[in-house]
């Protein structure tokens, strides 16, 4: 995106200490604050809690309320007043004195938003209230009755708090502060009293804000935005003498390029406001004002960003904070010796903070550039100034062609012309950055210069910039996730370009890594799993017997749990063991068991499975072992476990000789689910774009483990070593699960029906990673388990416990093993 001047009015002057100063810009007198919508948004999310909690710890809200009810007596010989009297006082006196005050003071329409708040919050009361009386389970409409049956949503309350909400302004008016300060006192009253039920009083409270947030974001609010006169006084205080001040619009730079030079940062677009200045000196400066209003959406971005990236760092921000470390980077990135425009000043005008910032010469973006102008010598340029400021440890994260600015003619440069490349939009950029922000950086210059130049040229270049091993790193990163939107937009078919992109640097890296990296924190499955996760939860709560759960673990066998938790120790010593015999070099096995109990610590922050993994990438790469080749020892030893263990299940049903295989009935219910998940393979297999997804997941870890596979097929021992490995820790935590339902008296499942539960948890967590399996793992397992006959207290119970033995007990010993490790070399 690039900007020009807003040219539709003439320049108002503006005279501001005897100087008159000419601005062009249209101010708004009002705004939707996104911050109310937040609000609103949050506080319907907060009536689903309320209703949740009532209806789940129904016992616990009844007797809170009785506690509560219990001061009734001493409080009304304190205070002497009916709560009806109460009650007329709030009803009448906040809208009568809110109104006069602001009629006074001439906001009428801040009176009339008021007053459709009024009316919002009464009928999202009364709505509220019909609704439950109407279809609420019996627990809710007992939990907000103070009668049998007499659902209690003071509707009264509610338009008060609309009202007060939707006045409110950062100015405190003493009429709108002593209504509240009333309305409290008749809250506590009322709840004290049992006049109203306590949830009652809370889904009133909630439910007059969020009328009161929705009146504002829709009508919208007075702007304490800085514009004419209190922004040229900011921008004096920051030490400029403004002549003429001009309003940046989004419009394309092409027609003023040569009137408005550096007006090109296309991030502070999207949330703030960008202003081409002119001094009395004649000097031409770029003002990014940022408005504390927008600051909500900044934040909800920026933990987007950072929710969605491994390389970002935190989220939210205060817009001074924003300000000061656009301040930083600027200075940094400047020091590293980067071309960017210098941050000359900071200023803060009623609720927005002013930066005044050097305006750059003359240019034109990457992205207008025809192929023919973008030359060898121009590339290089370009990688240098991104590369200069990596050396310092700070990185970009954003780039796209619009950040790139070129100053003189390219096909010139050739032939010994100078030619200039400005580096903009830093204010996304990292300090002190990771290594994976780094190779971040790279692959979006990667693909950025591929939109225009194609991948023969644009590999040409890298390779001319960065070492092969780095541009081997970049691999796998060549994923959408990784390259931002604008440069998407641009490759057209982006997925096509990067699988060519990642082609031709497999041709040109022999035995370079091609499985895409884990680069985003959330994705689209893990908030799907979170929301399936939460109704599950909910489900299994609503049946929970608390009696018979509460029995069942006063009941359970203390020395079954202690021998559960030794149990699940030896599945360290089972994955050591394979570890050893699938690694290419020699390793030390109490060496190698250490380091299985440190990933147990660092299954905390990874997915399900990649903990481990993980640690034996880092053992073998400590170890010298080529990192391709410890890739793929590592997905060798993750894709044998799930056959071994399917193999090892029919095994132990065998030798055990267990029924439960003979007995089991093919109910309607498996058959339909079977015939699903075939024709879900089906269909998958069946369409190209699937079915190409599908290879393209499943064919680099096939390219990577096969040439392991041959060499284990060529040592036999090693391989049954290796299996033997993998059936001990199988086993060892189908063992650990069997005996935590042992020790909840629980004997309708056999050791093949813990085999079940114990696969079906793991599969899931394999299908929908979070971090450690957790929430994955015990919805499924609590489910499969409900579903054998065990009451669904009671399995939540035990899969509880077995996570307990098997997970988070043993997080604080792998804290202290990957210490230890790390402090002799070995991690």
């Amino acid at each position: 995106m690039s900007a020009d001047l807003s040219v539709k009015q003439s320049p108002s002057p503006i005279v501001v200490e005897n100087q008159t100063v000419g601005v062009n810009d249209i101010p708004r007198g009002t705004v939707r604050n996104p911050a109310d919508l937040v609000a609103a948004i949050t506080c319907a999310v907060g009536i689903i809690v309320v209703c949740l909690v009532v209806v789940l710890a129904h016992n616990t809200t009844e007797g809170l309320t009785q506690d509560v009810a219990g001061a009734a007596v001493i409080l009304r010989r304190i205070i002497g007043v009916p709560v009806t009297f109460l009650e007329m006082l709030v009803i009448a006196v906040p809208p009568i004195a809110v109104g006069i005050d602001l009629l006074v003071r001439r906001y009428p329409m801040v009176a009339f938003q008021g007053l459709i708040a009024t009316i919002g919050g009464i009928i999202l009361a009364v709505g509220l209230d019909v609704g439950v009386r109407t279809f609420a389970p019996a627990p809710l409409v007992t939990g907000l009755s103070v009668l049998p049956d007499a659902v209690t949503i003071p509707g009264s309350i509610a338009a008060i708090t609309a009202l007060l909400t939707a006045v409110a302004s950062p100015a405190r008016r003493r009429s709108v502060t002593w209504s509240w300060n009333l309305m409290w006192v008749y809250v506590v009253v009322a709840v004290v009293t049992s006049a109203v039920s306590l949830p009652g009083m809370a889904i009133a409270l909630i439910v007059g804000r969020m009328a009161g947030y929705i009146v504002r974001y829709t009508i919208g609010v007075a702007s304490r935005r800085a514009y004419g006169s209190s922004l040229i006084e900011g921008i004096q205080r920051a030490g400029f003498l403004p002549l003429s001040i001009d309003r940046v619009s989004t419009l394309p730079v092409s027609e003023i390029v040569a009137k408005a030079p550096g007006v090109q940062t296309p991030q502070y677009f999207s949330d703030h406001r960008l202003y081409l200045m002119k001094t009395v000196t004649g000097n031409l400066y770029n003002v990014i004002v940022l408005d504390g209003d927008r600051q909500v959406m900044s934040t909800l971005s920026r933990t987007w960003r950072y929710l969605r990236s491994r390389a970002r760092g935190r989220g939210g921000l205060s817009f001074r904070q924003t300000a000061e470390r656009t301040a930083l980077l600027s200075y940094a990135v400047r020091s590293a010796g980067t071309m960017t425009p210098a941050v000359l000043a900071i200023a803060e005008a009623d609720d927005s903070m002013l930066i005044v910032r050097e305006a750059t010469p003359s240019s034109r973006s990457f992205g207008d550039l025809r192929e023919t102008e973008i030359t060898d010598e121009l590339l290089k340029v370009m990688w240098d100034q991104l590369l200069k400021s990596h050396r310092s440890g700070i990185t970009h994260q954003a780039l796209t062609a619009d950040c790139f600015r070129i100053t003189g003619d390219p096909i010139l440069a050739g032939r010994g012309a100078g030619v200039g490349v400005w580096v903009l939009g830093w204010e996304a950029g990292e300090l002190a950055s990771s290594e994976l922000g780094r190779r971040m950086d790279l692959t979006q210059m990667l693909a950025l210069i591929t939109t225009k130049v194609g991948v023969t040229r644009a590999l040409d270049s890298a390779h001319k910039a960065i070492k092969p091993k780095e541009l081997a790193e970049l691999v796998p990163l060549l994923q959408i996730p990784a390259i931002p939107k604008a440069t998407r937009d641009e490759m057209g078919n982006a997925k096509e370009v990067l699988n060519e992109l990642r082609a031709a640097l497999s041709q040109e890296l022999p035995g370079v890594v091609t499985t895409p990296e884990q680069i985003t924190r959330v994705g689209g499955r893990t908030i799907l799993m979170a929301i399936l996760i939460a109704v599950l939860v909910i489900v299994v709560l609503a049946g929970f017997n608390y009696e018979e759960v509460a029995a069942a673990i006063m009941a359970a066998d203390w020395r079954l749990m202690l021998a559960a938790f030794g149990l699940g120790l030896v599945g360290f010593i089972g994955a050591a063991i394979t570890f050893i015999a699938y690694s290419p070099v020699r390793l030390s096995f109490w060496k190698v068991c250490v380091c299985q109990v440190a990933a147990a610590f660092v299954s905390m922050a990874a997915p399900a499975g990649f903990g481990p993994a993980a640690i034996n990438l880092r053992i073998l790469q400590r170890k010298n072992v080529p990192t391709p080749k410890a890739a793929a020892t590592v997905a060798l030893t993750q894709a044998t476990s799930v056959i071994v263990v399917l193999l090892a299940l029919v095994v132990v049903t065998a030798l055990t000789g267990s029924s439960q295989l003979a007995s089991f009935e093919i109910t309607p219910g498996l058959l339909i689910g079977v015939l699903a998940v075939a024709a879900l393979v089906g269909t998958i297999m069946s369409i190209p774009k699937t079915r190409n997804w599908a290879l393209e997941r499943v064919t680099p870890i096939l390219k990577q483990t096969w040439p392991r596979l041959v060499e284990l097929f060529s040592s036999p021992l090693r391989l049954a070593v290796g299996v033997l490995g993998q059936i001990i820790g199988g086993l060892a935590y189908i063992g650990a699960l069997q005996l935590s339902i042992m020790a909840f008296n629980v004997e309708n499942v056999s050791f093949l029906g813990s085999a079940i539960v114990y696969m079906i948890g793991t599969s899931a967590a394999s299908l929908l990673p979070t971090p450690g399996g957790i929430g994955t793992i015990e919805v499924t397992q609590t489910a499969t388990l409900a579903s054998m006959g065990v009451n669904a207290g009671v399995a939540a119970s035990t899969i509880l416990l077995f996570r307990t033995l098997t997970f988070w007990v043993r997080v604080p010993l792998g804290y202290v093993a990957y210490r230890w490790m790390r402090r002799i070399g070995e991690l």
